[in-house]
């Protein structure tokens, strides 16, 4: 079951209510995803309907959630959102910056969480960094695979292939790291007996693109890592999934529209608008309970319709 957020017309447009407002009170409806128990506290959730604050339920209470690439957009909203739910947090980026602020923002709030600064495309960092999250805690629940890069834009035959943001850039962040992050994640959790990972795919997983070819290739490889390594892991107890969203307000989508305001980005799509990237992030939530132990080597669309 997923938490479905049904929107008026003002509600899309933020005429009526803030809109960050209004997708952080949406949250009650993961909460409720959680009664009976799983993960944590069976309390319901509450709004308070002046500051949009919730409530936490504790669903992922003492569960240890690894992220790659927290320290902006759906990764950092994850690593935000698992915190209020109750999780122990050990995320990493390569900006130490916005890493240290993400850690400092979570604890002032009553969270955990502790950042590293890793690069994903050097398995040695990698290994670092996932065996320094199980000594630090003990064991790993859920790995989030979040980091990526949309590459270089254009044709085939034009394509930069060297330097940030080139071809091999991207090959080396999009599919090489996350075969490096399952590759040192699910020895743990095969030693669990128990474990999640979901990695993150696109709306190209599933098309491909003029413009972007080479970044729909990478996540179209993201799909294949997931499936095999599902396939692999399913007698071990561990879970593999991918989720694929749509236009989210990040600064990648930024990236992607050649910079500027997100303001007008998704009015042509069916619900008229971006999401957020707390709502993409609790979808992922959703896929990791408990009670969802029979979702395995699935890949998860977040695109507000526009793939249906």
């Amino acid at each position: 079951m997923m938490p479905t957020n049904e929107l008026s017309h003002e509600e899309k447009t933020g005429s009526a209510i803030d809109r960050k407002t209004f997708i952080r009170n949406s949250g009650a409806g993961l909460a409720a995803i959680a009664a009976g128990g799983l993960f944590g506290a069976t309390t319901p959730a509450t709004a308070n309907a002046s500051s949009g604050a919730i409530s936490s339920n504790g669903m992922f209470t003492d569960k240890v959630v690894l992220i790659t690439g927290a320290t902006s957009g759906i990764g950092e909203a994850a690593a935000r959102e698992f915190a209020k739910e109750g999780a122990k947090v050990f995320f990493c980026g390569r900006r130490e910056n916005l890493g240290e602020k993400v850690e400092r923002d979570i604890r002032e709030a009553g969270g955990e969480a502790m950042y590293m600064r890793a690069d994903i495309r050097e398995e040695a960092q990698v290994k670092a960094f996932v065996e320094a999250c199980k000594e630090t805690y003990g064991r790993i629940d859920i790995a989030f695979n979040n980091a990526g890069i949309e590459g270089p834009s254009g044709g085939f035959q034009d394509l930069e292939m060297d330097g940030t943001m080139g071809y091999y850039d991207l090959i080396k962040t999009n599919i090489d790291g996350v075969m490096y992050s399952m590759r040192h994640e699910i020895p743990i959790m095969r030693e669990q007996g128990e474990g999640v990972i979901v990695n993150v795919g696109s709306m190209l997983s599933h098309r491909g693109s003029s413009a972007w070819g080479a970044y729909a290739a990478s996540k179209h490889a993201v799909i294949g890592l997931t499936k095999s390594a599902a396939s692999a892991n399913a007698g071990h107890g561990i879970r593999v999934l991918s989720l694929s969203p749509g236009g989210t307000r990040t600064e990648l989508l930024r990236r992607f529209m050649g910079g500027g305001s997100l303001d007008n980005a998704g009015r042509n799509s069916p619900m008229g608008r971006l999401a957020e990237p707390e709502e993409v992030a609790r979808i992922m939530m959703s896929m990791c309970l408990s009670q969802n132990l029979f979702l395995n080597g699935d890949d998860i669309k977040a695109d507000g319709a526009s793939s249906a």
